[in-house]
């Protein structure tokens, strides 16, 4: 292979790799009622990229809701609630973008990355959980419990420090401020946790199971958007 071809491929896969870490905010449509996802990799698609466009589950969501319907993926990899974690969602750019959509109804799961010893304080994610969820319209608001963690294939915790222990905190947590707010919670948690086979590495679904949850949220949407 040619230098030119070498450095050309190099470049791609460099873009490729900054796009899954910095993806372009969704532009809503006009006429459209809007559905705003909003979390890490799980909501990105990262178990399935790179057809995360197709194969998400904000992508599934939108087959079921239909052409009257925008479902915009607003899921960032890597990306905590926490301001102190190790890559905060609310200070990346996309952040400011979820504001301001007219006629939109938001889905907010954060929290896998929470879950890592590096970044886990139980009493300052229920705190900022709090304030982030009062930043969006009363009443356009669902609020997703983390899906369930398998142990990665010949180890006995999950892929990425995430920690299943946490999870199960910071779920008990999300019931105590969405019964707070008095907004509903969809159980994802309880959904997953005996269905190893819609994983791909443990943590991020693969299409079967992003086609799962996106069956399961519409179940529980459908008589509110």
């Amino acid at each position: 292979m040619k230098k030119s071809a070498v450095y050309t491929a190099m470049g791609a896969v460099a873009a490729a790799g900054l796009y899954l870490l910095f993806p372009a905010a969704p532009k809503p449509k006009k006429g459209k009622k809007h559905i705003v996802c909003i979390g890490d990799s799980i909501t990105f698609g990262a178990g399935v990229q790179p057809l995360q466009d197709l194969q998400s589950y904000p992508a599934y969501l939108q087959k079921l809701m239909g052409s009257k319907y925008q479902v915009m993926n607003f899921g960032l990899s890597g990306r905590t609630l926490l301001s102190t974690g190790d890559i905060p969602y609310v200070r990346e750019r996309n952040y400011p973008k979820t504001f301001g959509i007219s006629d939109a109804y938001y889905v907010i799961m954060l929290g896998t990355n929470d879950t890592k010893p590096v970044n886990w304080n139980g009493e300052q994610y229920e705190k900022e959980l709090e304030e982030f969820i009062r930043k969006y319209p009363e009443g356009r608001v669902t609020v997703m419990k983390l899906p369930y963690a398998f142990p990665a294939k010949g180890h006995a915790v999950p892929v990425f420090e995430i920690r299943e222990e946490q999870i199960t905190e910071a779920n008990r947590i999300i019931e105590r401020v969405a019964e707070k707010l008095d907004i509903p919670v969809i159980d994802l948690h309880s959904f997953t946790e005996d269905h190893r086979e819609w994983y791909r590495d443990g943590v991020h679904p693969n299409a079967e199971g992003n086609r799962k949850i996106a069956e399961y949220i519409f179940d529980h949407l459908k008589e509110r958007v």
